[in-house]
């Protein structure tokens, strides 16, 4: 935190300065929507791992990536491209759910190296689901969620693409309606426009 400058705006918040890793880099922006009044993040952090660490090479990084994203069993991706640049990961391929982008992205994250990811996972559903019944189950799994009330987030659908917006409490309800929409078969990207009330 020393090395953190932080600017508050109206409820938007900048973050400035350098962290240690990438994963601290996200858990920063994390734990900053979790603060009361927050509306929203700039993360503006550059990752400058400690003089004392041995960073791998982009090679290197490029194996433990490819091995790391085979060896994950709710991970398959097909056509797999990954380009490392000094410490900037770029994805490129296939999944066929949207949350199996999103975990990807996690497990990369956790290679030492790594200042940036670049997610161009692509999306192909490996079945057709037609948007009505997507936006059918994005509702339902919203009713079975405690930490939100589905008739506070309204839910569009079109070719896969889901679009969240409305009015919630509290970041735990947008998280927890971003999850429900995430986790849905058929989804291919979620763009979260619920607003958190307060």
């Amino acid at each position: 935190a020393s090395k953190l400058t932080v600017e508050v705006s109206n409820g938007t918040v900048t973050l400035h300065g350098e962290v240690p890793t990438y994963l601290s880099h996200t858990a920063a922006y994390n734990d900053t929507l979790g603060i009361v009044g927050v509306v929203s993040v700039r993360n503006q952090l550059s990752v400058r791992y400690p003089s004392g660490i041995s960073v791998p090479t982009d090679e290197q990084m490029e194996t433990e990536i490819r091995r790391r994203l085979d060896w994950n069993p709710d991970i398959n991706v097909l056509d797999l491209e990954i380009e490392v640049d000094a410490g900037e990961v770029t994805l490129r391929g296939t999944v066929d759910a949207y949350w199996k982008k999103i975990h990807a992205e996690d497990l990369v994250a956790l290679e030492p190296g790594v200042v940036f990811i670049n997610n161009h996972l692509a999306i192909v559903p490996s079945r057709d689901i037609i948007d009505q019944d997507i936006a059918n189950d994005i509702v339902r799994s919203l009713e079975a969620r405690s930490a939100v009330f589905a008739e506070d987030v309204n839910v569009r659908v079109r070719d896969g693409h889901v679009v969240l917006t409305g009015t919630v409490p509290s970041w735990t309800a947008r998280w927890a309606a971003y999850d429900a929409a995430k986790y849905t078969a058929g989804v291919v990207d979620v763009d979260n426009r619920l607003l958190v009330s307060g």
